[in-house]
C-alpha cells in the first residue's frame, strides 16, 4: 500500500509535483529534454572554447590540457555535490516537506562554498607545484599557471551555480538552468573572441572569459531564486548552519558520485596508455570514435538525469507503483535511443570519423571500435540509468561499485593482461571493454532488483 506523505510544514506551491504524479511519462520528458539540449549546448561550449585557445598556438592549447585533470577534479565535486542536491530536494518535494528541502538547499550552499573556496586557496598556494607534477614545463607551465590561477579564484562560483542549479532541478524545473546555461554559454564564446582576439589577453583571456560567464550565471540564479515569490525551496539563513544528518545525507550521495567520476577519468587514461603500445593511430582511433561515445551518452544523460529528480519525487511521496514503473519507462526509451545511435553511428562510420581523421587506418580502426559499441551502448544506457534511479530513491554507493567494476575490476586489468601477456591486437581491448559492461550490468540488474522490486524503494526518501 501506497505511504501517505507528512503533512506539510508549511504551505508551498506543489503545482509541479502534482502535475508529475499525473502524468509520470510527460514528467520524465519535461526533465529530460532540457537536460539533453543542455548537455549539448556545454559540448558546443567545450568545442569553440577550445578552438579559441588552438589560435594561441600548441604551447597554449597544452598549457590548458595541462590544467584540464584539475578541472576535471572540480567538475566531478560540483556534479556529485549537484546530483545528492538534486535527488534529496527531489524526495522532499515529494514529501510535501518544505522545511527539509531549505534545509538541504541551506546546508548545501554552506557546504558547497566551503569546498569552493577551500579548493580555490588551495589551487593559488599549490598550483605550479602540481602543474609541475602534471608535466608542465617551461613555457607550458607559465601559460598554464597563467590560466589556472584565475580558474581558481571562479571555483567557488562554480560550486555556488551549481547548487543553484541543482535547487531547480530538484524542484522539477530543468527549463530555467537550460535558459541560464545558455546564456552563460553564448556570453563565453563572445567574451573568448573578444579577451583572445581583440585585446590579445592570450590564455588568460580564456579564463576571464570562463570567469565572466560564471560570474553572469550564478548572478542570474540568485536573482531568480531568491527574488521569485512563489517557489518550494527558499534560501534561509537558519538554515546556511549545516546540520549532521542533512550534510550526512549530502555526503553519502555526493562522495560517490564524484569518485565514479573520477574512476571513468582513470580508467580512460588507462586505456589510452595501453592504446600508445599500438602506435599514435590506435590512440587517434579511439580519441576520434571515442566522441560518437559522447553523442550516444547525450541522451542517456538526459534521461538518467530526468530519473533522479521524477524518481525522487515520486519516492519521497511514498509511490511505490510511480518509482517502479518510471524507472522500467526510463530503461526502455534509453537502451532503445543508444540502440538506434549506436547502430546509426556504426553505418556511417566511416563519413563521421572523417570529421576528426583522414587516415584511413584509423578510420579502420575506429570503425572496429563502433562495431563493438553497438553492443556494448545499451548495456551503457541500463547502468548508466541504474546507477541514477538508485541516486533518485537515496542510494549513492552502488553507481559507484557499477562503475568500479566495469572499469577498474573488469576492463582495464582484463585489456592489460591480454595484450601485454598473451600479445592480443587491439580488438581485445574492445572485447575487454564489453565484457566490463556485461558484468557491471549484471551487478546494476541485481542491486535494482533488491532495492527497487524486492524492497521498498520508497523507505529512504520518506522517512528522512
Amino acid at each position: 500500500m501506497d505511504k501517505a506523505p507528512p503533512p506539510p510544514s508549511d504551505a508551498r506551491p506543489t503545482d509541479r509535483l502534482d502535475q508529475y504524479i499525473a502524468a509520470p511519462r510527460r514528467a520524465v520528458w519535461t526533465m529530460a529534454t532540457p537536460m539533453m539540449a543542455g548537455m549539448a549546448v556545454h559540448t558546443l561550449y567545450m568545442i569553440a572554447d577550445t578552438a579559441f585557445i588552438g589560435t594561441l598556438g600548441t604551447e597554449a592549447l597544452a598549457a590548458a590540457t595541462f590544467v584540464g585533470p584539475v578541472f576535471f577534479l572540480m567538475v566531478a565535486m560540483t556534479m556529485g555535490l549537484s546530483t545528492a542536491v538534486t535527488a534529496l530536494v527531489a524526495q522532499a518535494v515529494g514529501r510535501r516537506d518544505a522545511d527539509g528541502a531549505d534545509r538541504v538547499a541551506g546546508t548545501a550552499m554552506s557546504f558547497g562554498v566551503a569546498i569552493g573556496c577551500g579548493m580555490g586557496v588551495l589551487g593559488l598556494w599549490s598550483g605550479q607545484d602540481l602543474l609541475a607534477h602534471l608535466g608542465a614545463s617551461g613555457q607550458n607551465a607559465i601559460f598554464a599557471w597563467q590560466y589556472f590561477q584565475i580558474i581558481s579564484l571562479a571555483v567557488p562560483m562554480f560550486f555556488i551555480s551549481s547548487i543553484f542549479r541543482a535547487v531547480l532541478t530538484g524542484e522539477g524545473d530543468a527549463r530555467t538552468p537550460l535558459l541560464v546555461l545558455l546564456g552563460s554559454t553564448v556570453l563565453n564564446i563572445a567574451l573568448d573572441a573578444v579577451f583572445i582576439l581583440v585585446l590579445d589577453f592570450g590564455l588568460r583571456g580564456a579564463a576571464f572569459a570562463t570567469a565572466v560567464s560564471v560570474l553572469a550565471s550564478l548572478s542570474t540564479f540568485a536573482f531568480l531564486i531568491l527574488r521569485r515569490r512563489t517557489a518550494y525551496v527558499r534560501f534561509r539563513i537558519a538554515h546556511l548552519a549545516p546540520t549532521r544528518p542533512v550534510l550526512g545525507s549530502i555526503v553519502a550521495l555526493a562522495a560517490p558520485t564524484a569518485a565514479g567520476m573520477a574512476v571513468m577519468s582513470v580508467g580512460s587514461l588507462l586505456f589510452n596508455r595501453l592504446l600508445a603500445g599500438f602506435g599514435e593511430i590506435a590512440v587517434a582511433a579511439y580519441g576520434a570514435a571515442s566522441k560518437v561515445d559522447m553523442i550516444v551518452a547525450l541522451p542517456i544523460l538526459g534521461l538518467a538525469g530526468a530519473a533522479v529528480s521524477v524518481v525522487g519525487m515520486f519516492a519521497g511521496a511514498g509511490r511505490i507503483d510511480l518509482v517502479r514503473s518510471t524507472a522500467l519507462y526510463t530503461y526502455r526509451w534509453a537502451v532503445l535511443l543508444a540502440s538506434l545511435i549506436g547502430i546509426a553511428a556504426f553505418l556511417g562510420s566511416s563519413s563521421i570519423l572523417r570529421l576528426f581523421t583522414d587516415d584511413a587506418q584509423a578510420i579502420a580502426i575506429g570503425h572496429t571500435y563502433l562495431g563493438f559499441m553497438i553492443v556494448a551502448y545499451p548495456m551503457m544506457a541500463f547502468g548508466m540509468t541504474s546507477g541514477r534511479l538508485l541516486q533518485g530513491i537515496g542510494h549513492g554507493m552502488p553507481s559507484l561499485v557499477i562503475t568500479s567494476v566495469r572499469v577498474l575490476i573488469v576492463a582495464v586489468p582484463l585489456a592489460y593482461s591480454m595484450v601485454l601477456l598473451l600479445d592480443a591486437p587491439i580488438e581485445a581491448v574492445w572485447a575487454s571493454a564489453l565484457l566490463g559492461g556485461v558484468c557491471s550490468n549484471i551487478l546494476a540488474f541485481w542491486w535494482v532488483r533488491r532495492l527497487v522490486w524486492v524492497a521498498d524503494p520508497t523507505a529512504r526518501a520518506t522517512t528522512r
